[in-house]
């Protein structure tokens, strides 16, 4: 029966996931969803270019409401959580200068990486689950509105123990903080940082103490 199914092809990719705070609401019409959508690729795209990485090492697949952008091995991560992530964010910060509060683009992002399949219609598998449901988590939703920012980023534990406590190509472990994520399907721990300001957990304290009160009676 396994042979009948379509195979794809395995390959080891860094997936980077972004998500549109409030691309839902009802103050944003469709004309501003799809311009925000326009945007959000104008700015990762340029985020991209910015650290030396051109379209050719890279996918990226709309979500509806965001981007499941996978990049080529090849790119070494700590460039995409230095550079990438911090171009990311000077771009929100300028495209958000003269925004309305319709028009202001604010992001959650998730940085996995993993082994996947690789089909026409783009990358799948259990580890692209897993980085949705900690995007998805509300954790992740209530550090987003403490933070001052249009960013807030987390990466996985696998990713933050193998390249950012090794401090490859100096990356700085004291820049992210532990966060718990319960997903659907289990509890995370994840690695956030808000690029450009320090300290969002503690700001977003209190909400994820209510949180947890809520979750636990």
């Amino acid at each position: 029966m396994a042979s009948q199914w379509p195979r794809g092809r395995s390959e080891y990719r860094t997936i980077l996931i972004l998500d549109i705070e409030g691309y839902g609401d009802s103050a944003r019409s469709d004309a501003i969803r799809a311009w925000l959508r326009g945007q959000l690729r104008q700015v990762v795209r340029a985020a991209l270019a910015g650290a030396g990485i051109g379209e050719v090492r890279y996918t990226a697949h709309s979500t509806g409401d965001g981007l499941l952008v996978t990049i080529d091995p090849s790119v070494g991560k700590p460039r995409i959580l230095g550079a990438v992530l911090d171009n990311l964010a000077t771009g929100l910060r300028e495209q958000n200068r003269l925004a309305g509060p319709a028009e202001n683009l604010r992001l959650r992002a998730v940085l996995h990486a993993a082994d996947l399949l690789i089909d026409p219609d783009g990358p799948l598998g259990e580890q692209v689950n897993l980085a949705f449901e900690l995007l998805d988590a509300e954790e992740l939703r209530i550090l987003l509105k403490a933070a001052s920012g249009p960013l807030i980023v987390c990466v996985t534990d696998a990713v933050y123990r193998q390249v950012i406590v090794q401090r490859h190509e100096g990356l700085d472990p004291s820049a992210f903080e532990a966060v718990w994520l319960e997903c659907k399907r289990t509890c995370e721990l994840g690695w956030v940082r808000a690029p450009g300001e320090a300290g969002v957990v503690a700001r977003g304290e209190a909400a994820l103490a209510i949180l947890q009160n809520e979750r636990t009676g």
